[in-house]
């Protein structure tokens, strides 16, 4: 790559970089939210959700189960993993299929969640490595002649070497 389009897709890393961090403004149902905020909001979501009716302490013991089990990763990927389970759409896990009646558990939410920000993550080591090629070198159809010849040169030697064992050995 030129040095321009090098520069472009660098700028593309920086770009993607910013979806791994937490630290990051995230809109969520017309509202502009940090990631805590946004963590609370789907953590209440899902817990209305599915299940019996959970009482006051319950509520209280799960949410703090959630936020203990996302709390390090960006509100995008909570929300993408919980956007798939609610279509069914989830990657399984352990390659065991799962039981979409219910809403995630904390560890699994948090794979899945991890899942989404790891395709980020690999994108972004793609793109590294992508910069940091080395350019494929051309040869000419004379090199690659006088390369070949001399290559042939340097294999006579073994080539008598082993003529002379086969002739020992009959």
């Amino acid at each position: 790559m030129s040095s321009s389009e090098v520069a472009i897709v660098r700028r593309h890393i920086a770009d993607l970089e910013q979806f791994t961090r937490t630290d990051q403004p995230f809109e969520l149902r017309g509202a502009v939210l940090s990631n805590d905020q946004a963590h609370g909001v789907m953590i209440a979501s899902l817990l209305l959700k599915g299940g019996s009716k959970l009482d006051q302490q319950s509520s209280d013991a799960f949410t703090e189960d959630y936020l203990d089990a996302i709390e390090d990763l960006p509100a995008w990927a909570v929300r993408e993993a919980i956007r798939k389970w609610n279509r069914a759409e989830s990657p399984k896990l352990d390659g065991k299929p799962h039981a979409y009646d219910f809403r995630p558990s904390p560890p699994v939410l948090r794979r899945l969640a991890a899942h989404e920000l790891a395709n980020v993550r690999v994108r972004m080591i793609d793109l590294q490595k992508l910069c940091e090629a080395e350019p494929l070198i051309e040869y000419s159809d004379e090199h690659r002649r006088v390369m070949i010849e001399r290559m042939q040169d340097l294999m006579k030697p073994l080539g008598q070497i082993s003529s002379g064992r086969q002739e020992a050995a009959e």
